[in-house]
């Protein structure tokens, strides 16, 4: 074996078998069935006991983007992204819920999809993002004026740039 190859497999924290790294696809959950898809992220698989393990670099910034896109998309918000929104900014449901003026069932119902986030509260709580990630003087109001009925999740790939920046993919 040359230096090379030993330098391209690590050790398995587990098990201490051989481990592989690659780089490839990876689809990151991010409430209930959505989630985004990250290109060639590392990927680690261990050989001998099959551990699987997924290194994605800069999480703050890159969950600040997929939040960015979700607040900028056209459509009202769909129930998964009520959730990552939510959970974006560290709410409770229940403070979600006080912060919206509506009572912690109703989020809930948002969040389980049996009732759509209605347009005040959609538009607030895109607002709340804005305010809480510091992108608001980036955002024109206007955009809220051009938000859709319909309410499906953005589907979203996302790549790191030449600066290791997370951008959407082509």
């Amino acid at each position: 074996m040359t230096k090379n190859k030993k330098k391209d497999l690590g050790v398995c924290p587990d098990c201490g078998g051989p481990e592989r790294r690659s780089r490839e696809n990876h689809r990151l959950p991010l409430a209930g069935e959505w989630g985004v898809t990250l290109e060639g992220v590392e990927i680690t698989h261990c050989a001998k006991c099959g551990q699987r393990g997924v290194a994605i670099e800069r999480l703050g910034p890159l969950m600040r983007g997929i939040a960015a896109a979700v607040v900028r998309k056209r459509g009202r918000l769909a129930a998964p992204e009520v959730t990552f929104l939510r959970k974006h900014l560290e709410y409770t449901g229940t403070r979600l819920a006080r912060a919206l003026g509506v009572t912690g069932p109703t989020v809930s119902r948002w969040e389980a999809g049996r009732e759509p986030i209605g347009p005040s509260a959609d538009r607030l709580l895109r607002a709340l993002v804005l305010i809480h990630d510091r992108e608001a003087d980036g955002f024109d109001p206007a955009q809220f004026e051009a938000i859709e009925n319909g309410a499906a999740p953005v589907r979203l790939t996302l790549r790191k740039d030449a600066k290791g920046n997370w951008a959407a993919a082509a």
